[in-house]
């Protein structure tokens, strides 16, 4: 059965309550304690094949040496001289889920057969293999000078899923948004454990390729075609030197800022200050040698503005503003009522991530309505969009454009944008390929989207990512390059955007209860301080760094996890218990 530790791991987590919930690391598919003996142990180095090895002991050593991005020549020697011309190790990386039954005899050598669960593209980056994917692979044994070799060159390298960790590191590329006020995180996989100037090399050289198709073209990266590391990135006493080539030259100041930000980010993860040059001279001559990191803060993806952190909501289909969550006073809902959304009966509710200003989708479902919260001017109106049919709740981005869509549940479902540039709106190309919509949010930045959708096959629910990119030489905006996380949940009711990734609340093996996933669906754990006793049913979450993230249970009422990691609810007996919540995005 697929994923069987998580299985198990799940039980003991939901039936032992908040003592043995795990709060961190990665669970993936696969058993550590049924791994066969002879696979070399968990992050050996790798070894060359022993005098005389049986073809079991050789593919194991193989599978072992190709695990390791490092040792691509030690695994090599496990190959005839053909089949390690024709081996192309770098073109992609399959993880698998290895267990002793996952290699058998079969005449002339030895058969890989195994739940596949994701691919690793040259580029580093994650793509999750579908529900019934396998890793299968006949590796052919032939006799060189009397010692058994492979004879068939593997479609990249294979890595055990209980490797990955010990083998590999998500790492962020970082790109900027159209508009070029924010970063965009592109997480790639790289080789863990490197010397800090290795790893910062290739940091460095990967940032420089652009994005990867993740992203496409719905990012921008500020280095000019061509624009390369001269030979390596030196580090000493955490200070790394990047020494551009004279490409880079050719910006413009303003462009140099931006660039230093992409640097200065990126290298910021392996905690690392950067000092930049362009042959041989500073990037930035007017700042400091060695670029502080706060000096780019005003970039940060997750668009740390201290209104994020402010909880608003809807009761009795009004907007409201919750208060006392920071303790500062009693728990309460205020009523916005001096803004033009005062006006209306809601069925949903957003916010800008500044806080000044909301939409609502109408309680009839018939318009979309935006306008200031707390308005100087007490005649202020909301402007007024039509929406057709079911529309989900909308959503904003850093940059206050409001994207929405409706006729979700028909054949056709709309996306389209309010820009905030004067409220022009534009439709948002996309094909959920027969799927249906079921919930809608965009990242700051604008450019990522977390969906869930219902499956038309399965009839079950998925939570998926997307890229906003542009076709028609950058007229048209699209909605593609979906990303489903192929979760082991079931029921899944809701998903948000948090500071850790994602937050989805759905089924493990028992109860719903609220995940903490990674962007990419590489993991998979319980939101440390879970169990609950209350069914969560619907989340509401940001990306700042102080956003408590706020559950709404199957009943209605709402509850809060606490910087303590303890639950804290609403009084049952209130009226107020009733909230949709919403933090701003």
């Amino acid at each position: 059965m697929r994923r069987r530790l998580l299985g198990v791991l799940l039980a003991v987590a939901l039936l032992g309550g908040c003592a043995t919930v795990p709060t961190k690391g990665t669970i993936r598919n696969g058993e550590r304690q049924g791994l066969a003996p002879d696979l070399g142990g968990v992050g050996v180095e790798a070894k060359p094949p022993r005098a005389n090895s049986d073809d079991m002991a050789i593919v194991n050593g193989f599978l072992e040496a190709m695990s390791d991005s490092q040792a691509y020549d030690v695994a090599r020697q496990y190959m005839t001289p053909e089949a390690a011309g024709e081996w192309k190790p770098e073109s992609q990386t399959v993880v698998y889920d290895q267990r002793p039954e996952s290699l058998t005899r079969k005449a002339g050598g030895i058969q890989l057969t195994a739940h596949k669960i994701a691919a690793i593209g040259a580029r580093g980056d994650w793509i999750p293999a579908d529900a019934n994917d396998e890793a299968d692979f006949f590796f052919k044994l032939k006799k060189v000078d009397g010692q058994l070799r492979v004879d068939s060159a593997p479609p990249g390298a294979y890595l055990g899923s209980n490797q990955v960790d010990l083998k590999l590191a998500p790492r962020d590329l970082y790109f900027f948004n159209q508009s070029r006020d924010l970063l965009v995180p592109d997480q790639v996989w790289l080789p863990q454990n490197l010397p800090s100037g290795q790893a910062a090399t290739q940091l460095i050289q990967e940032l420089l390729k652009g994005p990867t198709t993740r992203l496409g073209n719905g990012v921008v990266s500020i280095a000019p075609p061509g624009t390369e590391v001269q030979v390596s990135v030196p580090v000493d006493l955490g200070v790394a030197t990047v020494a551009l080539n004279d490409t880079a030259g050719s910006l413009r100041d303003q462009d140099r800022r931006l660039l230093a930000a992409q640097i200065v980010w990126t290298l910021n993860q392996l905690n690392l200050r950067a000092k930049i040059t362009v042959g041989g001279a500073p990037l930035l001559p007017d700042e400091p040698e060695v670029l502080p990191f706060s000096n780019f803060s005003a970039y940060d993806p997750q668009a740390s503005v201290g209104a994020m952190t402010k909880l608003y909501g809807l009761l009795a289909q009004k907007p409201q503003r919750i208060v006392g969550l920071d303790g500062s006073s009693n728990i309460s809902a205020e009523p916005l009522n001096s803004g033009p959304l005062a006006l209306y009966k809601a069925q949903s509710f957003a916010v800008t991530l500044s806080g000044d200003a909301g939409a609502i989708v109408t309680a009839d479902g018939r318009k979309l309505a935006y306008g200031k919260l707390d308005p100087a001017d007490n005649t202020a109106k909301a402007s007024e969009l039509k929406v057709d049919e079911k529309t989900l709740p909308p959503s904003f981005d850093g940059q206050d454009n409001l994207w929405f869509l409706d006729r979700a549940d028909s054949d056709h479902p709309r996306l389209r944008v309010r820009h905030d540039d004067g409220g022009r709106v534009s439709e948002v190309d996309t094909d959920f390929g027969g799927d249906t919509p079921v919930a809608l949010r965009m990242a700051p930045d604008g450019v990522r989207a977390l969906l869930v959708m219902h499956s038309a096959a399965t009839k079950q629910n998925y939570v998926e990512t997307a890229t906003v990119q542009t076709t028609k030489g950058g007229k048209q905006l699209m909605l593609g390059a979906f990303r489903p996380l192929r979760l082991e949940l079931t029921n899944i009711t809701d998903a948000a955007w948090d500071k850790q990734g994602i937050i989805v609340i759905g089924t493990g093996s028992a109860a719903p209860q609220a995940w903490l996933v990674s962007t990419d669906g590489s993991s998979l754990q319980l939101l440390p301080g879970a169990a609950p006793g209350f069914v969560p049913e619907h989340v509401a979450s940001n990306t700042h760094k102080d956003t408590l993230p706020v559950i709404q249970d199957d009943a209605g009422r709402i509850h809060w996890l606490s910087k303590d990691l303890g639950w804290v609810s609403m009084d049952a007996d209130n009226s107020q218990a009733t909230i949709i919540p919403t933090y701003p995005g």
